[in-house]
């Protein structure tokens, strides 16, 4: 139970390892919309001043409007600050719904006292769900305010004025807390189902690795990945077709995942792909040559271990501007030459 709520307040009802898988699509999309926000304030409190000068009832908050627009264009700097510097996305963020709060109380107790609060309110329900961050975050953080719009509120009204809108901050803080949390929840779930579907969609569900769509997805953006150098092996799992004939598919199902396995170990997950049903795909961005190779004869001596065999081609390039599909074919040939020395020395129905 007590999990279950340290989940809920801060990953959303969801877990830490997912929370964390899509934490980086939380900042994108809390800077876009902090961004946007802050430009916005920018525009409608700007246009607020200018008609401070012509119309009467804007004249008395034109402090509020200079300081609205200031506060807002600092807050367009940290967003796109935020891009470097992670932390200044939820600097931008709670700059954001700061600058609609503090408007809020300051329209409600410094040009306003004698009027019933409703500008605050509803900044109080609204901002908040405009952004994605946990719920425990948010809500000490609109407490603050809240508390903050009460001492105001002490020092500025009375009388029924005052305990209506004392005891409006508090209920509408209440709904704001819980609606924000509802919504936060709603948005991670959504979030994380969307990054589970993206994942199932890249991954090869036989061996874990990164499947056809995925390698055709990012192939061409390889050639700007390197600094110094990159290296593409092309892997073919030998006697597959003859392992399936003499001991069925399941038996060639272990060979493709345990070499897969060994291929993941050897070449990590990120850059190594199954392209066809014997076919794996690995990159090595800014790697050594000797390095490379050592890998390879590596892989293949924990192979033959459990008594498979792979033949390996690779294509090493040290200088920028490479043609990453001349680099596979490259590649792919060397593997080619590869298998047929195997199949010189191990004829297929011995197998």
């Amino acid at each position: 139970m007590l999990q279950r709520i340290i989940n809920y307040a801060l990953y959303g009802d969801t877990d830490k390892e997912n929370y964390l898988s899509i934490k980086e699509k939380i900042e994108s999309s809390n800077r876009i919309t902090a961004f946007v926000f802050a430009s916005v304030a920018t525009i409608l409190i700007g246009i607020m001043y200018i008609l401070s000068y012509s119309q009467e009832g804007f004249a008395s908050s034109k402090p509020v409007y200079i300081f609205g627009i200031i506060f807002s264009l600092i807050q367009i700097v940290v967003s796109l600050l935020g891009k470097k510097k992670s932390f200044l996305t939820y600097v931008s963020v709670y700059m954001a719904i700061s600058v609609f709060l503090i408007y809020g109380i300051a329209i409600a107790t410094l040009t306003r006292p004698e009027e019933q609060t409703v500008t605050f309110m509803v900044m109080l329900i609204f901002v908040p769900l405009i952004f994605i961050d946990r719920p425990v975050r948010m809500a000490l953080f609109l407490i603050l305010y809240i508390i903050v719009f009460i001492v105001m509120a002490y020092r500025t009204k009375s009388g029924s004025v005052l305990s209506v809108d004392v005891t409006d901050a508090v209920i509408f803080g209440l709904l704001s807390i819980v609606s924000e949390s509802v919504v936060y929840r709603a948005k991670i779930k959504g979030y994380v189902l969307e990054n589970q579907l993206h994942i199932m969609s890249e991954t090869d569900q036989l061996t874990g690795l990164n499947n056809r769509n995925c390698y055709e997805w990012r192939i061409c953006n390889y050639a700007e990945l390197y600094s110094r150098s990159i290296c593409c092996i092309y892997i073919d799992v030998n006697g597959l077709h003859e392992l399936n004939n003499t001991k069925g598919h399941k038996a060639g199902d272990e060979m493709l995942q345990y070499t897969a396995g060994i291929v993941k170990k050897i070449f990590g997950k990120r850059d190594t792909y199954r392209i066809g049903g014997d076919e794996y795909v690995a990159f090595v961005l800014d790697g050594r040559q000797d390095d490379i190779k050592e890998r390879i004869s590596e892989m293949n001596a924990q192979v033959i271990e459990k008594g498979y065999h792979v033949a390996v081609g690779y294509e090493f390039v040290d200088h920028k501007g490479v043609d990453i599909n001349k680099l596979i074919i490259e590649a792919e040939s060397k593997m080619y030459k590869d298998k047929s020395e195997y199949y010189k020395k191990h004829d297929r129905r011995a197998r």
